[in-house]
């Protein structure tokens, strides 16, 4: 129950750091585009960032119970690489024919508002979870601890 109830408050703090992050951003940040493009980026953040939430807790659930420290870095890296590979495919193929100066507002808005918070839900979990990996151990355990040493 432990390891559920932190693996659960770990991946809700990171929901909340990629929500924070996203209204920051606006406030830092406004759209200065067309309104449909910035509502619509904002919708697609605020759409994306839950379904990444669920998807590394499912990945972080699975590895706490599962595996322990090690698989904390393969359930961050399930998810994480495809994504990164795919904005980084998307965006370097319409970043990359125009010069720096060049890059539009609605490419920095799209980073601001959907990559780096779907990044946050799954970084700041994996973050928490290795931190407090103690925690999570059974007391009863011998061999192997969790953080990946022999006791």
């Amino acid at each position: 129950m432990r390891r559920f109830l932190i693996t659960l408050l770990a991946c809700a703090s990171g929901l909340a750091a990629a929500f924070a992050f996203g209204f920051t951003a606006e406030l830092l940040r406004p759209c200065t585009g067309e309104g449909l493009s910035c509502s619509m980026t904002k919708v697609l953040g605020f759409i994306y960032t839950p379904v990444f939430s669920a998807i590394a807790l499912i990945c972080f659930m699975v590895a706490v119970f599962w595996k322990g420290a090690r698989a904390l870095n393969v359930a961050l890296l399930v998810p994480l690489v495809p994504l990164l590979l795919l904005v980084a495919g998307l965006k370097y193929s319409d970043i990359s024919v125009r010069e720096f100066h060049e890059i539009r507002e609605r490419d920095i808005q799209e980073i601001l508002q959907i990559a780096v918070p779907i990044i946050l839900t799954m970084i700041v979990p994996w973050a928490v979870l290795r931190r407090f990996a103690n925690w999570l151990e059974p007391a009863k355990v011998t061999g192997i601890s969790f953080s990946g040493g022999v006791r």
